[in-house]
């Protein structure tokens, strides 16, 4: 083990400015075993065009029935029993257009990833009473219409819906955020998605993290990754992976969560060192991005209301519902936001943001899903602040079934 002090590191971090709240903050998440945040598998390098292929192997072999998978590892020279030769096929396909991808990695950690965005649906079927049970696949709708999208645009979006998912919506919960914040127009490094963003803590406040690292001086930033850095290295700590630190693979893992990042409609990333918001042909966020903090003054001065601690402004019908630059410009309308307490902004988003049904007067707003089983309620001048004019709450309340027709055809 090193003889390197792992304390001493971290009060020279502090030593930098005892009062920035940013290094407090990673001084604490230094400390934590679930310090490197955001999980993705560290095998699985894929984009778009890499998806689809394997997607359309399997439609080409399968269509959108039921093939075997095998169980097991293989090499990779191996040949599978004739009862998984569709799945022999797809593998063989596979290869032939992207040049890798053996029986082991398709199974194990590109189907694993399909499934988790919708695309595949595995299931385990008894073929006889007497036999063992084998592990069957089948593409989804999803995957279907991904393949069959009309325009690349359309694709892009089916695709960020399957990677959002995979992440648990953590991609349009962090599009919305900056949409949202005064960083709008601004690029953002490798170092602020790594230190910040990758967290998966839900009671956080990214955005004033931020804040704080960028009030730091250009010296003090780059001291703080080498402290970091200095610190992070496995040699330093006892035990498994766990209990370890390792600041390359950290970065890594980030750096590859970014290349996720720009195969969405969301994001434009330079090089996997810089992202901001996706401002071209396949992205939604219109020109000039300036445009984008207007409705939120557009809010305040509709309502009459100032901001507040802890509150944060909510889409009632989220940006990820758009499907096009016209969707997303009828979303970002002061008319489609509700100025809500953190707490229930979290509540709604945990909830995949499926509260987009709006009833509103001048006491309470409450969200609900399209079949009034999932409610959250909020309670004006509490955990939600807006006007009180009937006919002002009448024009939001009408532009949200207005809204719900255009969007969801509800």
């Amino acid at each position: 083990m090193s003889t390197v002090d792992t304390e001493q590191i971290l009060s020279e971090i502090l030593s930098i400015d005892e009062n920035n709240l940013f290094l407090k903050y990673i001084v604490k998440r230094l400390r934590d075993n679930k310090y490197r945040g955001w999980h993705i598998s560290q095998h699985n390098r894929y984009d778009l065009s890499d998806v689809e292929i394997i997607l359309r192997s399997i439609q080409k072999v399968a269509g959108t029935d039921l093939f075997a998978i095998p169980s097991g590892d293989y090499t990779r020279d191996a040949l599978l029993p004739d009862e998984f030769q569709d799945f022999q096929t797809i593998v063989n396909n596979v290869n032939s257009e992207i040049k890798r991808g053996t029986i082991n990695s398709l199974k194990k950690n590109f189907f694993s990833d399909l499934e988790g965005m919708g695309f595949l649906i595995k299931e385990k079927i008894r073929p006889s009473k007497t036999s063992r049970p084998v592990l069957y696949g089948r593409l989804t709708t999803n995957a279907v219409e991904f393949i069959e999208a009309s325009s690349l645009i359309e694709k892009y979006k089916k695709f960020t819906d399957g990677i959002d998912k995979l992440f648990g919506s953590k991609i349009s919960e962090l599009a919305e955020m900056i949409h949202l914040s005064d960083y709008v127009n601004d690029t953002l490094s490798i170092y602020e998605f790594m230190f910040i963003f990758s967290d998966s803590s839900k009671d956080l406040d990214k955005i004033e993290l931020l804040d704080s690292y960028r009030n730091l001086k250009k010296y003090e930033k780059k001291k703080i990754i080498e402290l970091v850095k200095k610190y992070a290295s496995p040699e330093n700590f006892d035990g498994n992976k766990t209990a370890q630190r390792d600041f390359h693979n950290w970065k890594n893992q980030s750096q590859q969560i970014m290349g996720l990042l720009k195969t969405t409609v969301y994001f434009e990333v330079d090089q996997n060192k810089f992202f901001r918001l996706n401002v071209s042909s396949t992205g939604f966020f219109q020109e000039p991005t300036k445009r984008n903090v207007i409705p939120k003054r557009e809010y305040f001065t509709y309502h009459n209301v100032e901001k507040r601690d802890r509150f944060e402004l909510h889409h009632i019908v989220p940006i990820s519902s758009a499907r096009t630059k016209e969707e997303a410009k009828m979303i970002d309308d002061y008319r489609n936001m509700i100025y809500i307490y953190r707490e229930r902004h979290k509540r709604i988003s945990q909830d995949e943001d499926k509260n987009v049904v709006l009833t509103i007067d001048p006491n309470k707003a409450i969200f609900s899903d399209f079949e009034n089983k999932d409610i959250v309620k909020t309670e004006n001048e509490k955990d939600a602040l807006y006007t009180k004019e009937v006919i002002k709450i009448e024009k939001v309340a009408s532009y949200n079934v207005g809204l719900l027709k255009s969007i969801f055809e509800f």
